[in-house]
């Protein structure tokens, strides 16, 4: 009989603040009670203390005001007040730039609760050496915690970070039967060709470069066919894309709707040709993942995870630079019969992307976690010890990261 656990999900972010990872809390806890579990998500960003069957603890302290992470160690008593009350089986935290993940993995040691950690982003380059500074005050690699990445390009980041080979890979996943239907009917131009990225508008992500592209395109593509370009996302890029693509005057060739439902990306997937992906940083691409779901070939750089949701050639294209992604994407919406057979092939072996597989590997790893590291649990457990200071130290650390690296603000 499969055992049931009380999780607590931990990141300082959550809805109603929108991003790939606060949706992925939503999905992950969504999909852990329909398992049987009972998944609580535990975070800072102020909304509703339940969110469509969840329950969601905010954590009442002061955030940083452009990160919206935590700011002082109010945040550990709070945090260590939820947990004591509530009686977790697990602690799962999300994200090392996430300064609640760190201060949850060390009150679950301190409290004798076995813990799991998943890693969402790249790590490599400067992130990786501020983490090992940190490690350096704050041995969190070496705490009694089940570490898994998103992808195996980020369980390569945190195997090199944490010196461990044990990190568990466990993708991110998607409801597929709500992608994966029959395109609806739409009336289409045959003299239109549409490209579609959807993503946040930072500078991480890259918007800029789907703005830079479009001039080199239409140099390729046949006098006769239209190009329509559609940004989906919005962040604080925003207004440099705006300016971007006045000076570059292709403003009848771009629509940028802002953030929308997962239902209206469906909708602006159906309509589209090719999906473009010009980030060079990415964990593992969700969106991506949602394109091939609704059968949109894929044209991206071959960097981080995104090969492992895109196959060169069966999928769609994966260049080396951004020059090979201009020929790429001009090639997929020229050539008709190479973009059908893609777009055919991109429905094959999404099971593996499901959240049917994801909590079934979830389920493994917490049952390591409650044999490697259960202990009794501590109904006195000691002060938190000032001179580590935890919550500041990897407050700051991480939250300088966050902003300059990732865009996560």
């Amino acid at each position: 009989m499969k055992k049931r656990y009380k999780i607590a999900l931990v990141c300082d972010w959550y809805l109603p603040r929108i991003g790939g990872l606060e949706l992925h809390l939503y999905d992950l806890a969504r999909a852990l009670n329909e398992r049987g579990h009972e998944a609580h998500i535990i975070c800072v960003i102020p909304g509703p203390t339940e969110d469509r069957g969840i329950k969601v603890h905010r954590l009442p302290v002061p955030m940083l005001p452009f990160l919206k992470t935590v700011r002082n160690p109010q945040a550990a008593t709070e945090l260590e007040r939820v947990l004591l009350r509530e009686r977790f089986d697990i602690v799962h935290a999300h994200n090392a730039f996430s300064p609640l993940a760190h201060v949850a993995m060390f009150l679950a040691k301190r409290l004798g609760i076995p813990s799991v950690f998943t890693e969402h982003s790249v790590l490599r380059g400067y992130p990786s050496a501020i983490f090992r500074a940190i490690d350096q005050l704050v041995p969190w690699t070496a705490w009694p915690t089940e570490f898994v990445a998103v992808s195996e390009f980020c369980a390569e980041d945190l195997r090199q970070l944490t010196g461990r080979n044990d990190v568990s890979v466990v993708r991110n996943a998607l409801r597929i039967s709500d992608w994966v239907r029959p395109r609806a009917d739409h009336e289409r131009d045959p003299s239109e060709l549409r490209l579609t990225s959807v993503m946040r508008l930072t500078r991480r992500k890259r918007p800029i470069e789907v703005i830079r592209l479009i001039p080199r395109l239409l140099t390729r593509l046949p006098k006769d066919v239209r190009l329509r370009v559609t940004l989906v996302g919005d962040g604080n890029q925003r207004k440099n894309v705006e300016r971007e693509i006045r000076r570059l005057g292709v403003s009848e060739y771009i629509e940028l709707p802002g953030f929308l439902s997962r239902e209206e990306i469906r909708r602006v997937l159906e309509r589209s040709d090719v999906f473009i992906l010009p980030t060079s940083k990415e964990a593992l691409s969700i969106a991506s993942l949602e394109a091939r779901c609704v059968g949109v070939p894929v044209v991206a750089l071959n960097h981080g995870g995104v090969g492992e949701v895109v196959e060169h050639g069966t999928h769609g294209l994966l260049a080396s630079d951004m020059s090979e992604l201009v020929d790429f994407t001009a090639k997929l919406l020229t050539d008709t019969p190479l973009r059908q057979r893609l777009a055919a092939a991109c429905h094959k072996g999404l099971e593996r992307f499901s959240w049917d597989h994801a909590t079934r590997l979830y389920d493994e790893v917490y049952d390591r976690a409650m044999r490697r590291f259960h202990a009794p649990r501590s109904t006195k457990p000691e002060p938190l010890p000032e001179a580590r200071s935890v919550p500041r130290g990897d407050a700051a650390a991480a939250a300088s990261v966050s902003a300059s690296d990732l865009g996560l603000g």
